[in-house]
């Protein structure tokens, strides 16, 4: 995506001072463009069936349809910035994939820090492997999108078309081949070893011989986590070790 890419923006809101107002915030970030408004559920329903938007600010709280309801109605969830007067949605909205929750009343600096988060989301989906290690890489889970630093990334695992991806502290199942998501990290930082395995060669701590061609790295955690490298990939790998 271009750096300059203008993002359309939808506000599913009922109350007119709320539109104003978002409308207010909205109009002092260039990046963002706003490309539709729906005053209830099931017009903010037709909007988002009928055509993309980058961007939603979906107030909770709408006639005949709440905009939790939209958004599970929905075969393709947008980025989503729920807005409302009650915070005991927010675990729901969360589940959903929401960027982030708005409490009313909020101020332009906290709308900004919500537009800020959209970008990051976005810029780790259109970019994911043009800032090395740094880089932001982000991943769907159905609703939610997670979002990591592919420092943090120590391998991901194949298991037909779902995939796993292994962090020093969670592992998260998606639906996406190895394929794909090798295709969206850094090659400089990521390796195939195995069929079913994409490693990040920066926590690899040691490679062992094991037999007929093939080898075993260990990773740098805590648990030395082994790790097959199949006889294709083995030559590739100690090049890129600088081992004989």
């Amino acid at each position: 995506m271009h750096e300059h890419e203008i993002y359309e923006v939808l506000i599913a809101e009922d109350e007119a001072p709320a539109r104003e107002l978002i409308t207010e915030y909205l109009l002092t970030r260039p990046e963002l463009r706003l490309a539709g408004i729906a005053r209830s559920g099931d017009e903010a329903l037709r909007e988002l069936s009928s055509r993309e938007y980058d961007l939603v600010f979906m107030d909770i709280h709408l006639p005949r349809m709440s905009g939790i309801e939209v958004i599970e109605r929905l075969s393709r969830i947008p980025y989503v910035i729920f807005t409302t007067a009650y915070d005991r949605y927010a675990l729901r909205a969360f589940d959903l994939g929401a960027v982030d929750y708005l409490l009313k009343p909020f101020s332009a600096e906290r709308f900004d820090r919500s537009v800020d988060k959209f970008l990051c989301s976005r810029k780790a989906e259109d970019h994911p492997s043009s800032h090395g290690p740094d880089a932001l890489v982000n991943f769907r889970e159905g609703g939610r999108h997670h979002i990591l630093s592919c420092a943090d990334i120590l391998y991901v695992t194949s298991y037909g078309r779902k995939s796993v991806v292994h962090t020093g502290t969670e592992d998260i199942e998606i639906p996406m081949l190895l394929k794909e998501i090798e295709g969206r990290v850094p090659g400089d930082i990521f390796a195939r070893v195995h069929k079913r395995y994409l490693v990040n060669v920066r926590h690899v701590g040691a490679l062992e011989y094991y037999i007929g061609g093939q080898y075993l790295l260990f990773l740098k955690n805590h648990d030395e986590t082994p790790i097959p490298v199949g006889k294709k990939y083995a030559s590739l790998l100690k090049a890129r070790f600088n081992m004989t």
